[in-house]
């Protein structure tokens, strides 16, 4: 008799994006805020299917490019559009079922956005 083992769910990752140049939320809009996000990420727990994520610290950041990373350009970019401000993981099904997971983010009501990209597995 062979046991049959479970394949795990796919995993996705949300990029959250934000508008850039938003004004800094008031200490209670900030507290609400995380309320929100730690109420929608319990839930996602609870179904087993966030497995982690952090928010980015708003400090400078830098991209490297070219050759070994010769070229570097701070970031955020001035006049950029959009700032990403964290990440998160996720199993899901399938795109379709990660876009639903998604379209539980908090951050819609501040102007925000979620990308949502598939993890390659790599090989072991």
């Amino acid at each position: 008799m062979s046991k049959k083992t479970k394949t795990p769910a796919p995993t996705f990752m949300f990029l959250f994006r934000t508008p850039a140049g938003m004004p800094d939320p008031t200490p209670e809009e900030m507290q609400k805020t995380f309320q929100k996000w730690m109420k929608w990420i319990n839930s996602m727990q609870t179904k087993g299917q966030y497995l982690s994520g952090e928010p980015l610290e708003d400090v400078p950041a830098r991209v490297l490019r070219g050759p070994r990373g010769a070229q570097g350009i701070d970031a955020p970019f001035a006049g950029g559009k959009e700032v990403i401000g964290g990440y998160m993981l996720i199993a899901a099904k399938n795109l379709a079922a990660a876009s639903r997971i998604a379209k539980g983010c908090p951050g819609y009501a501040n102007g925000g956005s979620v990308e949502i990209r598939r993890i390659m597995p790599m090989p072991m």
